[in-house]
């Protein structure tokens, strides 16, 4: 039954570190120029959001979502890839009743949102809920090789390999002439197999591998996407002379601390970060927010999601969900949250 102003809504908030809540909300109705949305299913970003979840954003992070409630001091309601439906329209509106979209909002079943193309849009019929759901981290690996183009032949690393540093991976693949992929967890270099890599090793066999790839020279694309603080030493480590270093990991609140004395300004090495907020400047010109997503959902369509999604989860036990990835990495890849039995068509393993 629809309430006062609004509807029964349920909805995902991190109340203190490593403790997440489900609440009751209200969808209020939309107003002129606004939707409200139906969830279908939810994507876990297993980056930004499990930082989040662990109190490890500044308090002030500026996040760049406008949906974003609370401050990350706690409590919080952080997240930004919902797949659903549109239920109900105010007046002026690009979106109709029915039309299937990609909502940047946090994890809740149902929600009003401004009509604004940068956070809601129409997906493409042929394109699934389960697909659709990656779209928003296939654009954070795709603005990251915007950012730090990889050329014909060159020996690539990308360190990391949850969703972001598969796809980082899988796009790299397509022209580099060695590729290494880095990640302590056995299980998640046991998940990237399908991309064709020529090592898959443990940080530690890093350098080695990418020596005997690339004749002792190093790589000349290294991509950190782990979120881990050593895994940049890693990358200086391995780069060739004036190569380039991609950070696409959000590393909130823990300390970094590099060897910049030993080789990072002999080597002219190049730290580039990159941050899908932005369109990478050489591209921006050619490439914007919507030709990005288009593109990912041309990939999606092409992909077989069933290698990326591990676990779905009801929303009701979203905090089993988040629970499972920080304490078991090497298990959980894609996590998908699904909303009153509307299913998305993979399901995992989970």
């Amino acid at each position: 039954m629809s309430g006062a102003g609004g509807r029964p809504a349920r909805a995902l908030w991190f109340e203190a570190a490593r403790t997440a809540v489900v609440r009751d909300e209200v969808a209020r109705d939309p107003g002129p120029g606004e939707v409200q949305v139906e969830a279908v299913c939810s994507l876990v970003s297993a980056g930004s959001e499990l930082a989040a979840y662990r109190g490890e954003l500044p308090a002030d992070a500026d996040v760049g979502i406008e949906s974003v409630e609370g401050s990350f001091r706690f409590p919080v309601k952080f997240g930004y890839q919902v797949i659903g439906r549109v239920v109900e329209t105010g007046p002026c509106t690009r979106l109709g009743v029915g039309d299937r979209v990609f909502a940047q909002h946090p994890h809740q079943d149902r929600f009003t949102l401004r009509d604004d193309e940068r956070t809601l849009f129409r997906l493409p019929d042929e394109l699934d809920p389960a697909r659709a759901a990656f779209i928003g981290l296939y654009r954070v690996a795709l603005n990251c090789l915007h950012d730090v183009p990889v050329r014909p032949g060159d020996c690539v690393a990308v360190s990391g390999l949850g969703v972001v540093g598969t796809f980082c991976a899988h796009l790299a693949a397509k022209v580099a002439g060695s590729l290494v992929l880095v990640d302590p967890a056995p299980g998640r270099r046991a998940l990237a197999s399908w991309i064709g890599a020529d090592a898959l090793v443990e940080p530690q066999e890093a350098r080695e591998a990418v020596r005997a790839l690339s004749d002792g020279r190093g790589t000349d694309v290294f991509i950190e996407a782990s979120g881990a603080p050593g895994a940049l030493q890693v990358a200086i480590d391995c780069s060739a002379t004036e190569g380039t270093i991609g950070v696409v990991s959000w590393y909130g609140t823990r300390p970094v601390v590099l060897d910049l004395g030993s080789r990072f300004h002999t080597a002219r090495l190049r730290l580039v970060s990159s941050w899908v907020g932005l369109v990478a400047t050489e591209a921006s010109r050619r490439w914007t927010v919507a030709r990005q997503r288009a593109a990912a959902c041309r990939e999606l369509a092409r992909l077989d999601v069933d290698r990326l999604v591990t676990h779905t989860v009801a929303f009701e036990d979203a905090p089993s969900a988040y629970a499972l990835c920080d304490r078991s990495p090497d298990e959980a890849l894609g996590v998908l949250l699904e909303y009153g039995g509307r299913a998305p068509r993979a399901r995992g393993r989970g």
